[in-house]
């Protein structure tokens, strides 16, 4: 990888680790297609996904103690139906068509955060559906969080059982992804030369965020990281339709 790549990944990685860490959502969200805009979608799906399973599990193990096991199961189990067809998409689809696909998913989340579009009611099945989408997601864009959060939030969860269930489950399709990227050769040497210093990256901003967060208004904060991720969108469709 040149240097450009390098330098663009450490910025990003720092940049969407401490939105992460200040607001708890937006780290794949922003770094798959900001990363996109240096090196191949495709690539920057297989180390956004590496980062986002280990911050997931560290989550995991510190959350452990309060999720609901059944629906992190079915959510599981949902995401080891999805997840090898999300790898056929990426398998499959061209550099440009994994843009849209990225400007899709970003505003589709905004969307449904703006006009608090919300599920009336949890149900199996719609653990299940929303683990399916879930894992086609991570596997394809490494986008997985919206239909866990709609579903999850449909259970009407205390804030605890919910942080400990979806980091479980992040962190459990997390594991299926990661395990797939390996089968099919996604690691390839230029995937290792970014997450080399892409981890590390990702340790100091969520440090930087973690530091940041007593200091900043919650809410002014949370408009800011919209409005960037609706420009990140437009980017990212300007980028794919100029492809």
């Amino acid at each position: 990888m040149g240097a450009v790549d390098i330098s663009t990944t450490i910025i990003v990685v720092l940049l969407a680790a401490m939105v992460q860490s200040t607001t708890g959502f937006g780290f794949s969200l922003l770094a798959v297609p900001l990363l996109s805009l240096a090196i191949p979608t495709e690539l920057a799906v297989v180390v956004a996904a590496t980062l986002g399973t280990l911050t997931s599990s560290v989550q995991a193990v510190a959350e452990r103690a309060h999720g609901d096991r059944p629906t992190i199961v079915r959510m599981l189990a949902g995401a080891a139906i999805g997840a090898p067809f999300g790898l056929l998409v990426l398998e499959v689809a061209s550099n440009r068509q994994l843009k849209f696909g990225l400007a899709a998913v970003i505003i589709t989340f905004l969307l449904i955060n703006l006009r608090g579009i919300t599920l009336e009611r949890g149900s199996s099945g719609v653990d299940v559906g929303a683990g399916v989408v879930s894992g086609v997601l991570n596997t394809s864009l490494s986008t997985n969080g919206p239909p866990l959060v709609m579903a999850l939030h449909a259970r009407h969860l205390a804030p605890s059982v919910f942080r400990g269930t979806i980091s479980a489950v992040f962190a459990g399709t997390g594991v299926i992804t990661l395990g797939l990227f390996l089968a099919s050769g996604r690691y390839t040497s230029d995937a290792r030369e970014l997450l080399v210093v892409a981890v590390p990256t990702m340790v100091v901003g969520y440090l930087v965020g973690a530091r940041l967060r007593p200091r900043i208004d919650p809410p002014r904060f949370r408009q800011a990281v919209m409005a960037l991720l609706m420009v990140t969108a437009a980017i990212t469709l300007v980028g794919a339709i100029a492809a």
